[in-house]
Order: structure tokens, then sequence, then C-alpha cells
């Protein structure tokens, strides 16, 4: 468990205040005629060096009027990747742009260069597919979202009562990042940030309580998971804001939107629960020494508490911003 808290810690510190943003590049595609499209290169940082390239028949021309994407007959299935990322663009969110105004889009990484634009006969279970990858790959970066989950296992210790918090957590950042990413639903990101930080140091100071009734009774009391699960309920509200922040920063197919919030959700879905597994296996290997099993949790708790504060400081500090 104490591997798993080193092993996050530097991920935390990288991310610091902006818990969701990626180092992303951005490719905007743009249709203008059914053969081509007009391609630019942007980002929050320096994409020098970052290329998108086509495979045969599709090509890129740079001319004097800018960079083009052609194919001989249409851009959909034209195959695609992004050369040129690393520590500073470690992400490419590919947007596509077409003449019927319809959009869609994608997420190129360094390990995963390549995409390919959804051809016209692209369906749900396509797009829904795309999108669980995408949802896995950002509960897995998700520095916080995971130190959130490692409080609950510490705090609750067995498998049922982690997964009932496990559940209500999911049920509401479900329902809040679907709001947001359909527009429901407006709330600024610093402010979420914040509210997500405030999550890690409250449960944190959970598990210290969970430990002293512990102590007192025995053993946990039957209300304790059921407090713990309203909650996880409550801050996965927020924590599904920031899920809807990485959300738009890929952005949603105007034609399966439903098929994509699907997808993403079981994507995050998938990822908590790999998560919850090993961290679960970490504790009963570490409860063979009940000695060491109460130190680990109350380093964990520590930690993630402290954390939390700095990220809630940092935080703050970009909202006066």
């Amino acid at each position: 468990m104490l591997a798993a808290i080193a092993l996050l810690g530097p991920c935390a510190g990288a991310r610091s205040a902006d818990g969701h943003g990626m180092r992303s590049a951005y490719v905007q595609i743009t249709q203008t005629a059914p053969d081509r499209a007009r391609v630019a290169i942007t980002g929050k940082v320096p994409v020098t060096g970052v290329e998108l390239r086509a495979t045969a028949p599709c090509a890129i021309d740079t001319m004097s009027d800018g960079i083009w994407l052609r194919c001989p007959e249409r851009l959909g299935d034209a195959a695609l990747a992004v050369t040129g990322l690393g520590p500073v663009a470690s992400e490419a969110v590919i947007f596509v742009s077409f003449l019927d105004g319809t959009t869609t889009s994608g997420c190129a990484t360094a390990s995963h260069p390549q995409w390919t634009i959804p051809g016209p006969g692209a369906g749900a279970l396509s797009v829904a597919s795309r999108y669980v990858a995408l949802g896995i790959e950002h509960i897995a970066s998700g520095a916080d979202h995971l130190l959130f989950l490692l409080a609950l296992v510490l705090c609750l210790r067995s498998l049922r009562a982690v997964m009932l918090a496990e559940t209500a957590f999911t049920l509401s950042h479900t329902l809040s990042f679907s709001a947001s990413a359909l527009g429901w639903v407006h709330v600024s990101a610093a402010a979420a940030e914040a509210c997500i930080a405030v999550s890690l140091v409250l449960v944190a100071l959970d598990v210290g309580r969970a430990r002293a009734e512990s102590r007192a009774d025995g053993a946990l009391s039957v209300a304790w998971p059921w407090k713990t699960a309203g909650l996880a309920f409550a801050f996965g509200l927020v924590h599904g804001l920031g899920f809807a922040g990485g959300l738009a920063e890929i952005g949603l197919p105007s034609t399966a939107v439903p098929a994509a919030l699907a997808g993403f959700a079981g994507g995050v879905e998938i990822g908590q629960v790999a998560f919850l597994a090993i961290a679960l296996a970490a504790l009963a290997a570490l409860e063979r020494a009940p000695r060491l099993a109460r130190a680990t949790a109350s380093a964990g708790a520590c930690a993630i508490g402290g954390i939390g504060w700095c990220w809630l400081l940092e935080r703050l500090g970009a909202l006066g911003s």
C-alpha cells in the first residue's frame, strides 16, 4: 500500500493544481471539400515537432496557405498518426468537423499515436468502444480520483463495504459528468478541482475515525459503511465534474453522444474496479501483520490528507487568479 502511495506521489506533484488538465496538443481537422481538410495544430504547451501523418492513399501536404489532409474519396476511414508526442505534449486531442456539420474526436498518445477517422458506417458500438478506452486512460491518469478510492479502501477495508461506497461514488459522478457534458450544468472547473481536494482531506480524516471506532468496538459498526457510502456519493458529484473536464478536452461525437457517454462511464468504472482490486489485495496481504497494517493505514491517511491540503491551497490560488 505504501508502494502505491509512493507511485502516486510524483504523479500528484506533476499534476498539481490542475488535476485533470492534460498536457495536450490539439489537432483541428476541418473538412472544406469531400476529399480534403485544413489541419491546425495548437496547444496549451509548446507543440513544436508535433506533426500529423496520414497513411496512403491519404496524404498530408504543407502548402503556403497551411497544412492540408487530402484523401482521394472521403475523410472517413482515413488512418492518421500524431508524431512528436512526449514529455512536453503528452497527448494529442483530434477534432474533426465534417462538411455536413457533424463532428467526431479522438485522442493519440506517444504509446498509441494512431487514430482512424470513423467512417460513415461507424455505429454506436464502435464509438462506445473508443470511449471505453478513453475512460480507462482518464481514471488511470487521475491521481486525485485514485487517492480518493485508496482512502475508501483504508477506511472500510472489507470488499462488501468498499464496493458499496464505490457504487455510490460511480452513480453520483456518472450523473454529474453526464449533466456537465450535455451542458445541463455549468460549474467553474477551478471550483470543482478545489472541492475534489477537500474530498481527499475529509475522507482521509474518515480513515482515522474508522480506525478509532474499530479499536473501541472491536469491529466497524454496521452504520459506518453506509456513512462512508453517503460521503462517497456526495463527493462523487464533484469528482464527476473533474471527469467532465477531461471529457470536454476530448469532445463528444455529435452523432453518437449517448454511446460516447456510456462508453466513457464504462471505461472509468473498469479502471476504478481494477484499482480497487489491487488495493484490496495489497491490504489483505498486510492484514496478516496487524501492526504493520495499522501503521500503513495511518501513514496512508496522512499522505492522502497532506496531498489534499497542498492541492487545496494551490487550487484556491487558481480560483483567485
